[in-house]
């Protein structure tokens, strides 16, 4: 018994330290999402990030492409893209800073362009004392969007199938912009029966983004009453 409990004081204590240093390697960005015009005033923005700790932290930032394919994100560095200023900072304790973002490419688009912006906490010795314990290190990764005005997703779901337990759909949009599908309802038909699925009946669909020009198939709890046959499908997300 009193190994138990020196065990289990053990395992109270690594817990408690990785807590702690996790809070010390606090970094937050604001916004996440950022979307940004290929020309004019509307091509630079910033997004302020904060240290909420009482250490200060060094972050630096970078750019990738981001493309669904396959039901996995892709990602190829794009900084070229993009001026990042500044690059790199160091945050002081529980302090903001700005950081720009401004587009370098054309200045027309046929669509919308996805992007990753990356904030990641870098390990920089701030002085001469010798370093130990566990360091955990955060990396921010937000949504960056190039967008042409009269931009419009089109979503459209081609395929509903039974997978094991599940129900796997297919969702095309051939649209030119990216569309979340935030309070959506999924409406399936087949001859005479209709099924209404929202909420919970969606789950891993439900919330979930579809880049310009992609397909993405999702897999959602089976509902009642589905048999399998020829389904059509519908989405309706509130505008």
């Amino acid at each position: 018994m009193k190994n138990n409990k020196s065990i289990s004081y053990a395992l109270l204590t690594t817990i408690f330290i990785l807590l702690t240093t996790f809070s010390a390697s606090a970094l937050q960005m604001n916004p996440l999402s950022l979307v940004l015009k290929p020309s004019g005033g509307g091509a630079k923005q910033s997004v302020t990030v904060s240290n909420p700790s009482n250490e200060p932290i060094a972050v630096q930032f970078s750019v990738t492409t981001r493309q669904q394919l396959n039901n996995k994100e892709i990602r190829h560095p794009a900084d070229n893209d993009f001026m990042i200023y500044p690059p790199q900072m160091i945050i002081p304790p529980r302090s903001t800073q700005k950081v720009r973002v401004e587009w370098l490419g054309a200045a027309k688009l046929p669509r919308e362009k996805a992007y990753r912006l990356i904030a990641e906490q870098v390990f920089v010795s701030l002085d001469n004392k010798d370093q130990t314990g566990v360091k955990m290190l955060m990396t921010l990764v937000g949504a960056l969007y190039v967008q042409p005005n009269g931009m419009k997703s089109n979503l459209n779901v081609t395929a509903v199938k039974r997978h094991g337990n599940k129900l796997a759909v297919t969702v095309v949009n051939n649209g030119n912009r990216h569309r979340l599908m935030k309070y959506a309802t999924l409406i399936l038909r087949n001859g005479n029966q209709t099924i209404s699925l929202k909420g919970k009946q969606i789950a891993g669909l439900g919330g979930n983004n579809v880049l310009a020009g992609s397909t993405k198939r999702f897999m959602i709890p089976m509902p009642k009453g589905f048999r399998d046959g020829a389904w059509k499908a519908q989405l309706k997300i509130p505008q």
